[in-house]
């Protein structure tokens, strides 16, 4: 069995203080972001906790395979029962509803010597996953997600909305002009595979740019291709047309992957935003987890990096018992929630009506506590982090073209939202010419201005299920979807 063990930053008073001071435009630290190197030196574990850590794996039989460049995460290898004596617990096989899985009995302990310095161990089980948030249009002979097959469905030309068309309702930058995200890098947290031949179909279909996608492979390389990765980089390339993407392309959907891509593209430093389509009902995670995950994302935040979830596709349930649950990773609060709307366009594709689309997440933590940013009309100030905290078209009744496998479909979720918001966000850093750092604290501080009607496109109407859509902030659609342009000249 292969598992992390993730360790404990150091100085996280400090860095509070750091990540507050790079979005206060009073403080002489505002956008003064990080490098890896200066965030490890400062705020990552040191050495010796490492050397703490990996000697008393090595006395149990663990074998240590590496150590990340930021000293966050220590991988291991060993066998189930090695790993049952090194941390104290029993790994049982089971079966739930015809699916196979692993996991512990107990929670991990460790000697005190080196339990203060461990944040988290993630691998002793296989039962929650990620999923993917993309949803096939009702009737559509579509592929199913994670599935691995490509086609299954689908027809010769394309339906759905059209970049242009989305570009027109948002009076987005002109998506067939380079210069509109020149220079920058788009990260795609993922999943599985694509094929090159969907991503230049789609393009030369709609007449926009080609563009450079480099595969990173994270916990090893897969050829199975995914819905959701193809419509990330479809969707992301399209509304960023002068941007390069990174795709650090996950080998499966394990907790454990998607924290290695996450540290992955955080040390890598190499893209301004990041987006992710890929998310699990929060409870789902263990705290440990969640603390883990949150130390990444706050090393992005410090380096400038903007990053975006899709707040999820089963409504304010998340397909839970809890009509109250957040999707996870959109719940962290270093993290945008991208939530959905429903939009029906004029014949010139202009914004007929939009309101909250039933299917998209939008709900309260119940984890991670309310950040000092999220304030203002409408907003609940109960002690915990509330999302969505913005939105875009993402019924799949209201859905986009995709080309998989050959085939054309449609599709929606809030998995539409995320990649299009990291591509707005690429575009406005390539017309300022800096990164712009946490999203989702620009974004509240730019709805906190008299300028909100211009910026934003206020929801007012539908529901997720517990929420209803209303006037300023609301969990369907956060602040609600957006005017591009006057957007991205906006927010600082």
């Amino acid at each position: 069995m292969d598992v992390v063990i993730t360790l404990n930053l150091r100085n996280q008073a400090g860095l509070q203080q750091l990540l507050a001071n790079l979005q206060n435009p009073n403080s002489s630290s505002y956008h003064a972001f990080l490098t890896p190197a200066e965030f490890t030196a400062e705020f990552g574990p040191g050495q010796s906790q490492v050397q703490a850590v990996t000697q008393y794996l090595a006395s149990e039989g663990v074998r240590v395979t590496s150590v990340s460049s930021n000293r966050q995460l220590v991988h291991a290898r060993a066998s189930a029962a090695t790993l049952q004596a090194a941390f104290h617990v029993a790994i049982g096989d089971y079966s739930l509803n015809g699916r196979s899985f692993y996991a512990p009995v107990g929670y991990p302990q460790l000697p005190s010597a080196v339990a203060g310095m461990v944040t988290a161990v993630i691998g002793l089980s296989d039962f929650n996953q990620m999923h993917p948030m993309s949803v096939p249009a009702a009737g559509n002979g579509v592929a199913v997600p994670n599935k691995g097959k490509p086609g299954g469905g689908g027809t010769t030309t394309p339906s759905g909305y059209s970049p242009q068309q989305i570009a027109t309702a948002y009076n987005w930058s002109t998506v067939t002009n380079t210069s509109n995200g020149a220079g920058q890098t788009i990260a795609i947290a993922t999943a599985y595979s694509f094929k090159s031949s969907d991503l230049t179909g789609f393009w030369n279909q709609y007449g926009l740019p080609n563009h450079t996608v480099t595969i990173v492979p994270v916990g090893g390389s897969t050829t199975r291709t995914n819905v959701e990765t193809t419509i990330d980089i479809e969707r992301s390339g399209a509304m960023a047309p002068g941007a390069t993407i990174l795709v650090y392309e996950g080998a499966n959907a394990q907790l454990t992957t998607f924290t290695d891509v996450y540290n992955t593209i955080v040390t890598a430093n190499a893209a301004s935003v990041m987006t992710t389509s890929w998310g699990t009902a929060e409870s789902n995670m263990s705290t440990t987890t969640l603390n883990a995950d949150d130390n990444i994302f706050k090393q992005a935040a410090a380096q400038g990096i903007s990053l975006f979830a899709a707040a999820g596709d089963n409504g304010s349930s998340d397909g839970t018992s809890n009509t109250d649950e957040a999707d996870y990773p959109s719940s962290d609060p270093y993290i945008a929630a991208c939530g959905g709307t429903t939009l029906t366009l004029t014949s010139s594709n202009s914004i007929a009506t939009e309101i909250a689309w039933s299917g998209t997440g939008g709900a309260e933590s119940h984890y991670f506590a309310e950040p000092s940013w999220q304030a203002g009309t409408n907003v609940p100030e109960d002690g915990y982090r509330q999302t969505s905290d913005l939105a875009l078209d993402a019924d799949p009744n209201t859905g986009y073209s995709v080309l998989y496998g050959g085939k054309w479909s449609v599709y929606g979720g809030t998995s539409f939202v995320a990649p299009q918001m990291a591509a707005l966000f690429a575009v406005r850093n390539a017309g300022a010419g800096s990164r712009l750092g946490q999203s989702n604290s620009a974004v509240y501080n730019l709805a906190n201005t008299a300028g909100y009607s211009a910026d934003f496109h206020d929801i007012t109407t539908g529901s997720n299920g517990a929420f209803s859509a209303g006037p300023y902030w609301d969990h369907p659609t956060g602040w609600g979807s957006l005017d591009a342009s006057n957007f991205i000249t906006d927010i600082k």
